[in-house]
């Protein structure tokens, strides 16, 4: 059980790494798209209320919500595998943690809301390493005790 949760969490980390591109593109594409919504009667003229209240940034705030539900799964892969080598174990453990802080840092806003792209940066980075490191070791390190 904990080797087939063990490849389930390695390809999951790298679809992961997929989708937050997908979701930072989406995020840049709505961005410059605001200005559309600036010269429009949609907003108020103001930066904050057009993002708020902007449906450019639709598709990046569904690819992000979905992320963060599955991040979920994601944690209860990762105990499922309890991988025996204990720095994956715990980035497997603390990247969903921080992918499920993502909605919290951007319904907060103001600078807390900046750590949203950052977080997500870091968040990519977790991904990636962890689907290169299970993916180094063949995911046939756990043993199904």
């Amino acid at each position: 059980m904990r080797k087939g949760a063990a490849v389930v969490m390695k390809w999951f980390a790298a679809l992961y790494v997929v989708a937050i591109v997908a979701a930072v593109f989406l995020a840049g594409e709505g961005i410059f798209r605001l200005n559309n919504v600036k010269n429009s009667d949609d907003c108020n003229k103001s930066g904050a209320h057009c993002v708020a209240n902007s449906t450019t940034l639709d598709p990046h705030r569904a690819v992000g919500t979905l992320l963060v539900f599955v991040s979920v799964l994601f944690l209860i892969v990762a105990l499922v595998a309890w991988h025996p080598n204990m720095r994956i174990r715990v980035i497997s453990l603390v990247v969903p943690v921080l992918t499920f802080l993502q909605i919290v840092w951007a319904a907060i806003g103001g600078w807390v809301g900046g750590l949203h792209p950052v977080n997500a940066f870091v968040v990519l980075g977790m991904y990636g390493w962890l689907f290169h490191a299970l993916r180094k070791e063949g995911a046939a390190s756990p043993t199904s005790t």
